[in-house]
C-alpha cells in the first residue's frame, strides 16, 4: 500500500511524473465531465482498457449516461452513473483520474480529497488545475491525444481496445478532421491507430451514421426555426422541453444541430439554446478567428475558443432574446 500524508498540488506536472505516480496505485476511479462527448468517453474508455490490462482495479463513470452512438466502445457497460465519489474509492493506495474536465462542478461531486491522489487531463483552455497533478494542454486537438501522449510515456503496451477509444475522441473533438484544432500530429495518431487494423468506416458508422428517427426530426425543429442577426453574422436557434417529450428524443439527439447551424453562408458564431427544466443550456460554435469563449464566460460558462457552453436560469423566450440580443451586439466588430 502507498502511504502518503497530504498531497502536494503540482500545477503542471509532465505526463512521466503521472504515469509512475497512477502506476503505483492499485485502484483507479476515472471520471468525465456531465453530458459526456465522444473525447471524454473515448478517453475514459481507453484508461479504463489500459489500467485493467495493468491489473489495476477499475471504475469509470460520471453523471450523465454515455450516449447511445458510443456504446460500441469497450468497457461501456461497465460505466457507471453517479452523483458522487463512494468514500471505498478514496485512500492513499488509490487514484481519482479526471479526464476532459475543465473544473469540478462539471464532475462527480465529493472528488476533493487529501489522501487520494487527483489526478486532471485536460486541453480545456480555461481549466481550473484542481488536481494534486494537472497536465493541461490547450494545444492538443483533444484530451484522447493527451492520453495518446500518456501511455507512451510509460513501459506498458497500449492495449488495441484502447486505441478505439483514442480515435473516437480525436475525430470527435476535431469533427473528423475538419475543425481548426486539427493538426498534422492528430493525423500522425490516427496513422498509426489505422495501422493496427483499426475500422475507421464502422467507426464512422457507429458515430454518424446511427441518428434514431425521433433525432432527424428534432434536427428539423431546430432548423425550420433558425434565425440570424441582422448582420447575418450568427445564426441561432433553440429547441423546448415539449419537443424531446413530442418526439420521444433525448438530450442526445441534439449534438451536432449547433454545428450545422455554422454553416450558413456568412455565419461566424452559432447556438442553440436546449430548455430544461430550470435552465436553458446554451452551447456556441464560431470560425477560426472569432472566439465564443468569452460570451460563454459572460454567463459563468466556459470552453475552447471555438467551442464553449454555458447555462442560463431564464424562461426559454427571455433567454433566447438575451442570446440574440447580446450576439447583435458582439458581431459588430466580427
Amino acid at each position: 500500500m502507498i502511504r502518503t500524508t497530504k498531497a502536494v498540488m503540482n500545477d503542471q506536472a509532465t505526463l512521466k511524473d503521472i504515469a509512475k505516480a497512477i502506476e503505483k496505485r492499485d485502484i483507479w476511479a476515472i471520471f468525465v465531465h456531465e453530458r459526456p462527448d465522444g473525447d471524454a468517453i473515448g478517453s475514459g474508455s481507453a484508461f479504463y482498457c489500459w489500467g485493467t490490462e495493468m491489473g489495476k482495479k477499475c471504475l469509470w463513470g460520471g453523471t450523465h449516461p454515455v450516449p447511445k452512438v458510443y456504446e460500441f466502445l469497450p468497457y461501456v457497460d461497465v460505466y457507471q452513473v453517479l452523483e458522487r465519489v463512494p468514500d471505498q474509492l478514496k485512500g492513499p493506495d488509490r487514484a481519482i483520474i479526471v479526464l476532459d474536465t475543465s473544473n469540478l462542478s462539471r464532475c462527480v461531486a465529493g472528488i476533493e480529497d487529501d489522501l487520494t491522489l487527483i489526478v486532471n487531463i485536460d486541453h480545456h483552455m480555461d481549466n481550473q488545475r484542481f488536481g494534486h497533478l494537472n497536465y493541461v494542454d490547450p494545444t492538443s486537438c483533444a484530451t484522447a491525444e493527451i492520453v495518446w501522449d500518456l501511455f507512451k510515456e510509460s513501459e506498458h503496451p497500449i492495449p488495441k481496445d484502447s486505441l478505439l477509444g483514442i480515435y473516437t475522441g480525436i475525430i470527435t473533438d476535431t469533427g473528423h478532421f475538419t475543425y481548426s484544432n486539427t493538426t498534422s500530429k492528430a493525423h500522425a495518431i490516427a496513422r498509426d491507430i489505422l495501422n493496427t487494423g483499426i475500422n475507421p468506416e464502422q467507426i464512422f458508422r457507429h458515430i454518424y451514421a446511427n441518428r434514431s428517427l425521433a433525432g432527424l426530426k428534432l434536427w428539423g425543429y431546430a432548423f425550420i426555426r433558425a434565425l440570424s442577426t441582422s448582420n447575418g453574422k450568427a445564426v441561432i436557434s433553440w429547441l423546448k422541453l415539449e419537443d424531446f417529450e413530442k418526439l420521444g428524443a433525448d438530450s442526445y439527439d441534439s449534438e451536432g444541430i449547433v454545428n450545422q447551424l455554422l454553416y450558413v453562408r456568412g455565419a461566424a458564431i452559432s447556438a442553440l439554446l436546449t430548455e430544461g427544466e430550470d435552465e436553458v443550456r446554451v452551447s456556441f460554435r464560431s470560425i477560426t478567428g472569432v472566439s465564443v469563449r468569452e460570451l460563454a464566460q459572460k454567463w459563468d460558462g466556459g470552453g475552447h475558443p471555438q467551442a464553449a457552453a454555458c447555462k442560463l436560469r431564464l424562461p426559454l423566450e427571455r433567454a433566447v432574446k438575451t442570446v440574440l440580443q447580446t450576439l447583435e451586439e458582439y458581431t459588430q466588430d466580427v
